[in-house]
């Protein structure tokens, strides 16, 4: 089908005008109309035509408001050329949210709906084969409840992020966000495929028809190579509305999720055809074979849901992280990002990502990236809680809604093999009591699981995330019923030096499906965001930062981390993105350390869809890591060593203590944990589970906590290492003595070693290039403490980025920053 993506242009509209706007009898060169890109984003059109301010700057998203209170109306020529017995179809795959289509000012179709596709046919309008105007009225966006509002109020399935979330402003999406497509039909026509592939090898298409003489449909299989998997052809009569066939590939290969096999995917072609067969329509869907399961918890609590991912017979611990639109402007297009994004969770061995229920029902790309990079997905439908209250409305009209919606979208993903669950939406709850909403206690939930169990029986279901009998992950709610943790949230904030570490070795929960540290922004992003001028103070006191993520602005608590001392803008993101970097790596490790019966940990937030200051998210708009990033991505590995204490700030302490943990390894593993001083000196080690030092025998007020898992013959399987202060804070960071880093470079990456006489703390690597840059560094690792003499070798990709310009910023808590090239 031709793609129709070029030729558009669009204008504002104040009520009904749009009326007068779309027929074919308007005067040549008209002002008003702006070039628009279909897919796209009404904003993000405006704001290359120069009409609107950048909303990604500043507080600039505040005069962008008015936006989604106008229509938009998108209009470009259409001529079709149709034979005998031939319609013309517009397939629209998404408008955002509610649309009038219209052909010369005649309108042919409405729809509301952002995630369900609809067609319009428009035989009857550009049968003469002349050129006509198409056009599309995009209305102004429906009401909706930011994040501190009313759940019951909401009566559409639409992004809530748009209307005024912690990490986004308001920024309320429109347009035509999804691929439109011409369609010329006859008599036979292929009008929609649902797949699926089950791991005994068996692969069922229904194929929807529009038949008014008779065919068949032909479905063909080829595997991961390219070579003949299956075919099978079968014959329909006249007026017959489906075909159900079944192709069974002999030893299919199974595909794995990221880090436990491979990913081989198969190609189905479906092609519809007439009675002479002749192709006249064909569909083609890639799938891959395999067994996805919930199963119960070893240990659980009687009445607990099941919430370990069993992929065909084996278990897979849940290594996740909570994934949120790649952009605010979801339809405007943005080259690699989502490739990108993908491919930095995939590298950090991420196992699931859960798309929260605030966002969007994923796009087809999101879908086969994460296909062919085994990543598992947890898709949520478009449901949050908000604030005031978040219990669902329950009118029949809103049902029929949901349950119109959902048995739309689940049958389009039937076939990627990465779905692995379904869920209703984030933080449904009852307000009064907190506990989560589930089948028996939500009508809606209750339709959405029916949808699901009707139509994608074979997927993973829980009725919302948390789930069981408890919403918080807190102290008192662990205390007062520690077998009530199933699957809880939070928090989302690190709870201060030693406070961080309790909460989270107290932990008893099945899953940690949302908890999440606090962040400064990288570097650039900072310099690009912030306006000159604006750049202090960093906390809420500034207007810019209460409009950049104010909820996740922690400046008192990272000055009071560091003695109160941090005084301008680096300094504060570097001690920021250290309590960001540990807190959160600590948290995660704390859920791993209490497998199996812990089913895994999903940190929040693994991206962000704006540009913050401040935020959850370990991956930052532009695309570039935050050092938390790195330390869950070690977490996240196959084999780690670990270790749970009581602090990381231990005046007033006896003695420093330590219990180490690892996974991964095999028998015989040497596992040794090692207290070092800043030049090097090991003043104690040990290779069993705990190391029990005298603080008084510690030098300095800074060590590390260093930890090595060998195998039997002495080969490095995994290390890890934390900075820790003999002070009451972590203020002894800013009075390090100097290091010595040379940086070498190699092929495909470089080496860095710590020549002096002191250990280099904190050695960050980033994107050294202009904001604006194509593509991105992606370095294997970062966030380093090299002790004097120690080397590392770090792997530096650069994807998608030219050749001319590469330059690489090292920087740490005692090395001068610079750049390498």
């Amino acid at each position: 089908m031709p793609l129709l993506d070029d030729g558009w242009e669009l204008r504002a509209c104040l009520g009904d005008t749009w009326r007068w706007l779309c027929g074919p009898g308007r005067p040549a060169g008209e002002s008003g109309w702006l070039p628009a890109r279909v897919p796209g984003s009404v904003l993000d059109d405006l704001h290359r035509a120069g009409l609107v301010a950048d909303p990604y700057v500043g507080t600039n998203s505040l005069l962008n408001e008015w936006v989604p209170q106008r229509s938009w109306l998108y209009r470009r020529h259409l001529a079709v050329c149709l034979g005998d017995g031939e319609r013309a179809l517009l397939c629209f795959e998404g408008v955002d949210h509610e649309a009038t289509v219209l052909i010369d000012g005649h309108e042919v179709a409405h729809h509301e709906g952002m995630f369900t596709p609809f067609e319009v046919d428009v035989t009857a309008h550009v049968a003469d084969g002349e050129r006509h105007v198409l056009a599309v009225v995009v209305h102004p966006a429906p009401p909706g409840e930011p994040q501190v509002g009313r759940t019951d109020r909401v009566r559409t399935h639409k992004s809530r992020m748009g209307y005024g979330w912690d990490f986004c402003p308001r920024m309320v999406h429109q347009g035509i966000w999804k691929p439109v497509r011409l369609e010329k039909a006859g008599p036979v026509r292929l009008r929609d495929v649902v797949v699926g592939a089950g791991a005994d090898g068996t692969v069922r298409v229904l194929a929807g028809l529009e038949a008014s003489a008779p065919g068949s449909v032909e479905v063909t299989v080829t595997g991961p190579e390219g070579e003949p998997a299956g075919s099978v052809s079968v014959p329909f009569g006249a007026g017959c509305e489906a075909a159900e066939a079944v192709v069974s590939v002999e030893r299919p290969r199974l595909w794995w999720p990221n880090g436990h096999g491979e990913q081989p995917l198969y190609r189905v072609v479906v092609t519809a055809r007439d009675a002479a067969g002749r192709a006249v329509g064909t569909c083609e869907r890639t799938t891959g074979f395999r067994r996805v399961r919930l199963v119960e918890n070893p240990g659980a609590p009687d009445g607990a849901l099941p919430y370990t991912l069993e992929v065909n017979g084996r278990r897979v611990p849940t290594k996740g992280w909570n994934w949120v639109p790649h952009d605010a402007l979801y339809g405007a297009e943005r080259p690699g990002r989502l490739a990108h994004l993908l491919s930095l969770a995939a590298g950090a061995h991420v196992t699931l990502l859960r798309v929260w229920g605030g966002g969007l029902i994923e796009t087809g790309e999101f879908y086969d990236l994460c296909d062919r990079l085994g990543l598992l997905v947890w898709q949520e439908f478009s449901l949050s809680s908000s604030g005031i209250d978040s219990v669902p409305a329950a009118d029949d009209g809103y049902l029929a809604l949901m349950d119109r919606e959902a048995r739309t979208i689940v049958p389009l993903l039937r076939h990627h093999p990465s779905l692995a669950v379904w869920g209703p939406g984030n933080e449904l709850h009852d307000t009064a009591t907190a506990r989560p909403l589930d089948e028996a206690t939500s009508q809606v939930v209750a339709v959405l699981a029916r949808a699901v169990a009707d139509l994608d029986p074979d997927r993973g279901w829980l009725p919302g995330s948390p789930s069981g009998r408890s919403f918080l992950h807190r102290a008192d709610v662990i205390a007062a019923d520690p077998s009530g943790q199933h699957d809880v949230h939070g928090p989302w904030e690190h709870q201060g030096i030693g406070a961080q570490q309790a909460l989270y070795d107290a932990g008893t929960s099945l899953l940690h499906s949302e908890f999440g540290v606090e962040g400064m922004a990288n570097r650039r992003t900072w310099d690009a965001v912030v306006p000159a001028g604006a750049h202090w103070p960093t906390g809420r006191e500034n207007p810019v930062m209460e409009h950049l993520g104010a909820w996740w602005n922690n400046t008192p608590l990272v000055l009071s981390a560091f003695g109160g001392r941090p005084a301008d803008v680096d300094t504060v993101r570097r001690a920021s993105q250290q309590l960001q970097y540990d807190g959160l790596r600590y948290a995660v490790e704390a859920g791993l350390r209490r497998a199996p019966r812990a089913a895994g940990t999903i940190p929040w937030q693994f991206n962000e869809p704006f540009p913050n200051a401040w935020c959850t998210a370990s991956v930052d708009h532009r695309g570039d890591p935050k050092p938390a990033y790195h330390g869950v991505r070690r977490a996240y590995r196959r084999a780690h060593v670990c270790a749970s204490f009581a602090t990381q700030a231990w005046a007033g302490r006896d003695r420093f203590e330590a219990r180490v943990r690892a996974w991964g390894g095999a028998r015989g593993d040497v596992v040794t944990a090692r207290l070092v001083s800043l030049d090097g000196t090991v003043v104690a080690a040990t290779t069993g589970p705990v190391l029990s030092v005298p603080l008084s025998a510690v030098p300095g007020e800074v060590f590390l906590l260093d930890l090595e898992q060998r195998c039997a013959a002495g080969e490095l399987r995994s290390a890890n290492r934390y900075v820790h202060s003999a002070t009451a804070d972590l203020a002894p960071l800013l009075d390090l003595p100097p290091a010595e880093v040379r940086v070498d470079a190699l092929p495909g990456g470089l080496r860095l070693t710590n020549t002096g006489g002191a250990a280099a703390l904190g050695l960050c690597l980033s994107d050294a290039r202009p904001i604006d840059a194509a593509g991105w560094a992606v370095f294997g690792d970062s966030m380093l403490d090299l002790l004097p003499g120690e080397s590392v070798e770090v792997p530096v990709t650069w994807r998608d980025a030219p050749e001319r310009g590469r330059s690489v910023l090292l920087e740490g808590w005692n090395v001068d920053a610079r750049e390498c090239g």
